[in-house]
């Protein structure tokens, strides 16, 4: 399949009175109910649409994402990207956009979030921070976000990422990888299967980052769910357990990487085997410089990704991208989630 697909002027204008329809009745993206029947809506959109995502789903390319183009923004009406995720109602003047990311996430998946971001936003706003500029961090500008996983530390991982493009005017790029796996030995390949590896949580889950509002309502006694959440948090940082960072199947496998927040292996095999992957995926880093109204559709399985460094202005025309989380089994996470109908993880 190809890797971009552009909508038509007439497939457009079919999206746009549907996501009209969709918010008069729905204007919040974390109620469960309209999480629920986001992949009724989703059947609705444009056959050859579906078809391709359809496609993307069980046959993705051997990039391992997908770009939807073609869906036009209103800068204006977009107004200035947000100093920072924690303001109020971050989606009004772009719930268009948001509604559209969700459709195509739900044409994949179900969508989820964790209580630990962004205080558990279904909806994540990836955008440069003051105080960010030089941390390992969506938020981050100055310092090169190195390519990973997303949340590899954590066995309930997404299987799909959507990146929906707002702004961008510097051409910011993202970077992607699918290693060439024939670069590894069939013996290092096997070593990468077994447990020799500890993956720890990135700064993203980490108590400090969430707004001072709920951190006063935690310190009240409230949000005891999230506290344990954060405490489980602790637990893997403190006490990382030794995972596999290759699976499925040996000829074209899955990977789970975060090297930033790896430890160096104490296996002399595991830690031979580990570099050989990693420069497996230098040598196929590539960037991919959203535009706006583009939604880059990634498989979290598939490929790993990052962000280029680049100066921010903070005089709100900077970078923002929305990002939701997939999962194409919601089930799996039951035992992490308060009850049937929620979709964010403790």
């Amino acid at each position: 399949m190809q890797t971009i697909f552009t909508l038509t002027p007439s497939e457009v204008s079919e999206i746009e009175a549907l996501i009209t329809d969709i918010h008069s009745r729905h204007q919040n993206f974390d109620d469960p109910v309209f999480l629920k029947e986001c992949a009724l809506f989703a059947k609705k959109l444009p056959e050859r649409l579906l078809v391709y995502l359809n496609e993307f789903r069980y046959n993705p390319p051997s990039e391992g994402y997908c770009i939807v183009s073609g869906f036009p923004i209103d800068d204006a009406r977009l107004g200035p990207t947000p100093s920072h995720w924690r303001i109020d109602n971050p989606n009004a003047t772009c719930w268009r956009e948001c509604m559209l990311a969700c459709l195509y996430s739900a044409a994949l998946g179900d969508i989820f979030g964790w209580s630990t971001q962004q205080d558990g936003r279904i909806i994540h706003d990836v955008l440069p921070v003051k105080e960010y500029e030089h941390e390992q961090l969506g938020f981050s500008s100055s310092e090169e976000l190195t390519w990973h996983t997303e949340d590899a530390f954590h066995e309930l991982r997404g299987d799909y990422l959507a990146f929906f493009c707002l702004r961008n005017p510097d051409a910011v790029a993202t970077t992607i990888s699918r290693p060439d796996f024939s670069r590894l030995t069939p013996e290092q390949i096997d070593v990468l299967f077994e447990r020799h590896y500890t993956i720890r949580p990135d700064n993203s889950h980490l108590p400090k980052n969430e707004s001072e509002d709920r951190a006063r309502e935690r310190e009240a006694g409230g949000e005891t769910l999230v506290t344990a959440a954060y405490e489980d948090i602790e637990r893997r940082l403190s006490e990382p357990e030794k995972i596999a960072v290759l699976f499925g199947d040996k000829r074209d496998p899955y990977m789970s990487l975060d090297p930033y927040f790896m430890d160096e292996p104490e296996h002399p095999a595991a830690r031979e085997a580990l570099k050989a992957l990693i420069d497996a995926v230098e040598a196929g880093l590539k960037d991919m410089a959203l535009s706006p109204g583009e939604c880059a559709l990634i498989d979290n399985y598939m490929v790993v990704h990052g962000r280029r460094s680049f100066k921010a202005r903070f005089d709100g025309t900077d970078r923002w991208h929305k990002r939701i989380n997939i999962t194409r089994d919601i089930r799996k996470s039951r035992h992490a989630r308060p009850d049937a109908g929620s979709r964010l993880i403790y």
